[in-house]
């Protein structure tokens, strides 16, 4: 399908002419500090304009290659200069770019690289099993690992559920320990000592903790202050490794560690082997 784009400089209709597709940088965009580098296309008299001097071979001033929307700095490529060719996913355009080692034709850009890949498969999909249910994936792209978006949220779903904490199920009061069993002494309660070591970490005074352990912390503190049951949020923190998570080494820091290690047990008394 023919399309329509402008030049990155002085936005000229490339349509019936040749493009340019060179590396550069879009300007006025993004925050100081943060530019990333893309591909632009240009037009014949922005590229004549800017290119070193063909004489001289010396680089033309930044100035002649620089507008207030973009600037650019050399042909797309590491190789020679290709003669101008027609883009391979019939957009219309004639493109001139480098040359690349790897390269199979000539495309103008990332969308029409995207269309090229994708019309080739002709939306056969991997055929590779489905990782939801298991039937072949016979439509989509090349390397689609289920069949349809159902069975991708599914496989979600069940990764999202496999993370989740498996509480141990409440005690049967109507059962009774047989009289040979030793009867279990429960442990002292650790939330209390998490919620007196959280302190610290959440009211700012003391930093150095992962962000994920941050808003956690942060839930059972605030749930604590109003009254609520933190009882949900603990639990999410037994997902949590205290020996792997980022915590400083200090003093506080080890309280926090140990009142974390003490609350694995307590809310998962019957541990995975």
């Amino acid at each position: 399908m023919k399309v329509s784009r402008p030049c990155a400089l002085c936005a000229t209709g490339l349509r019936g002419g040749t493009a340019y597709l060179v590396d550069g940088v879009r300007r006025g965009r993004r925050r100081r500090g943060t530019t990333r580098f893309i591909r632009l296309l240009i037009c014949e008299t922005c590229y004549e304009r800017g290119r070193p001097d063909p004489d001289t071979g010396r680089t033309r001033a930044a100035s002649a290659r620089r507008t207030k929307t973009a600037e650019w700095w050399g042909l797309a490529g590491r190789g020679p200069a290709l003669p101008p060719q027609l883009c391979l996913a019939g957009c219309g355009l004639t493109v001139v770019r480098g040359a690349e080692v790897l390269m199979r034709g000539v495309t103008c850009s990332a969308a029409c690289r995207t269309s090229l890949t994708r019309r080739r498969n002709g939306g056969r999909g991997s055929g590779r099993p489905c990782g939801a249910c298991g039937t072949l994936a016979t439509a989509g792209r090349a390397d689609s690992a289920y069949c349809d978006a159902a069975c991708r949220q599914k496989a979600y779903r069940r990764r999202a559920a496999d993370r989740t904490p498996i509480m141990a199920p409440a005690p049967n009061p109507t059962s009774t320990p047989a009289p040979d069993d030793p009867v279990p002494t429960p442990g002292p309660d650790p939330a209390p000592e998490l919620l007196a070591a959280l302190v610290p970490f959440v009211d700012g005074t003391t930093l150095g903790i992962s962000q994920t352990l941050y808003k956690t912390l942060y839930r059972v503190h605030t749930a604590h202050l109003r009254g609520h049951d933190p009882a949900e949020h603990i639990a999410r923190l037994t997902s949590l490794n205290p020996d792997r998570i980022k915590i400083p080494d200090t003093d506080k820091g080890r309280r926090l560690r140990a009142s974390l290690r003490a609350l694995r047990p307590a809310q998962n008394p019957h541990p995975q082997p």
